[in-house]
C-alpha cells in the first residue's frame, strides 16, 4: 500500500511539472543556442515573475467563469477602465498607492457585478451581455480623462506591484481567492453542475442567481488583483477600435485550458499556474532570440500548435499512459 501511494504523488508530482520542465529546457537550449545566456539567471526569472503574475491573475479571473459554463468576454474592458479611472485619480491625489489597489479592486468588482446583474435580470444570452458591456466599457474609456489613458511606467511609486517582488503581493493574492471559491464556497462546488447541465443543476436545487452573482463578485476581485499588475507594465490607451480589449484578455486564457488539462494531477488552481510559467517560458525566450513583433508573432502561432498538440496528447494519450501506469505499477506490486 504504501508503495501504491508513493507511485501514486510521484505521478501527480510528474504530471504536474513535466509541461513547465520540458519547455524550459527547451526553451533553454533555444536560447543558449542563439548567444542568449542569461536565459535562467535570477535576473530573467525577476522580470518573468510579473509576466507570469499577470497571464495567471487574468486567467484565473476568466477561469472562474469558465468552470462555470460561461464565456466572459467583458473582462479586458473592465481591467482597461478600471485602469485608467484608478490609476488617474491616484496620480492626481499625489501618487497615493493604497488608493490606486483599493480602487482597481473596487472598480473591477463593481464593473464585474454590474454584468453579472444585467444577465440575471435582464436574461439575455451570457455571450450577447458580455460582448455588449465589453462595448460600453471600451466607449467609456474614450470619453473620461480626455481619453487620454494612463501612463504610469515613470512613476516608480504607483508601478511599485509591476516590479519584482511586490508583484507575488496580488499574484499570491488572486491564487488564494480563487483557492478559496473553488473549495470553500458552496457557489464554487456547484460550478461543475451549472458547466456540465445548467438546466438540470436549477432543477435540482441551485440558484443560478445567487452563482452568478457571488462568481462576479470573486471574479472581479481576480480582475482588480490582474489590473494592479498590468497598469505598471505599459502604456495603455483608450479603446477607440470596438473589441480591441477582448483579444489582450482572451490571450491569457490558454493557461486554463493547460490547466483543465493537468488538474486530474494537481487541481486546477495548480494546473492555471503551472500553464502560466508554461506559457511565459516560450513567450519570454522567443522574445529574447527574435525581435519584438516578430518574436510576439511567433509566440502566438507557437501557442496554437502547443495548445493543439497537447489537446491531441490528452485526448489521444490517455489509454498509453493508463496501459504505461498500469505496467509500472504491476512491476512495483512485485518487487
Amino acid at each position: 500500500m504504501n508503495k501504491q501511494k508513493l507511485f501514486s504523488a510521484l505521478k501527480r508530482i510528474g504530471g504536474t511539472v513535466m509541461l513547465p520542465l520540458a519547455m524550459y529546457l527547451a526553451m533553454m537550449w533555444l536560447c543558449y543556442s542563439n548567444g542568449k545566456m542569461y536565459y535562467g539567471t535570477v535576473k530573467m526569472w525577476r522580470t518573468l515573475i510579473v509576466d507570469i503574475g499577470v497571464s495567471l491573475t487574468c486567467a484565473l479571473g476568466i477561469g472562474l467563469q469558465f468552470k462555470n459554463g460561461r464565456f466572459d468576454f467583458s473582462g479586458g474592458a473592465i481591467m482597461l477602465l478600471s485602469a485608467i479611472i484608478s490609476g488617474n485619480i491616484a496620480v492626481r491625489a499625489g501618487n497615493n498607492l493604497p488608493l490606486m489597489f483599493a480602487l482597481c479592486i473596487l472598480c473591477c468588482t463593481a464593473l464585474s457585478l454590474l454584468v453579472g446583474l444585467f444577465y440575471v435580470y435582464a436574461r439575455v444570452p451570457i455571450i450577447i451581455t458580455t460582448i455588449g458591456f465589453a462595448l460600453l466599457y471600451e466607449s467609456i474609456t474614450c470619453l473620461i480623462f480626455d481619453g487620454t489613458g494612463i501612463n504610469i511606467i515613470s512613476n516608480m511609486k504607483l508601478r511599485v506591484f509591476s516590479t519584482f517582488p511586490m508583484a507575488l503581493l496580488p499574484m499570491g493574492l488572486s491564487i488564494a481567492i480563487y483557492a478559496i471559491y473553488s473549495y470553500l464556497t458552496t457557489t464554487g462546488r456547484q460550478s461543475a453542475l451549472l458547466a456540465n447541465n445548467q438546466q438540470s443543476a436549477v432543477n435540482i436545487g441551485v440558484s443560478e442567481t445567487k452563482n452568478v452573482l457571488i462568481s462576479y463578485v470573486f471574479s472581479g476581485i481576480l480582475f482588480g488583483l490582474a489590473t494592479i499588475l498590468w497598469i505598471g507594465k505599459s502604456m495603455h490607451n483608450a479603446s477607440y477600435t470596438s473589441m480591441s480589449t477582448v483579444g489582450e484578455l482572451f490571450s491569457n486564457i490558454l493557461p486554463v485550458f493547460i490547466g483543465l488539462m493537468v488538474a486530474r494531477f494537481c487541481g486546477d488552481t495548480i494546473g492555471t499556474i503551472v500553464g502560466s510559467i508554461t506559457l511565459c517560458l516560450l513567450s519570454y525566450a522567443l522574445r529574447a532570440v527574435f525581435s519584438s513583433n516578430l518574436g510576439s508573432a511567433i509566440s502566438s502561432i507557437c501557442m496554437g500548435v502547443f495548445i493543439l498538440l497537447i489537446n491531441v496528447a490528452s485526448a489521444q494519450g490517455r489509454n498509453l499512459l493508463k496501459q504505461i501506469g498500469r505496467l509500472v505499477s504491476g512491476n512495483i506490486k512485485k518487487a
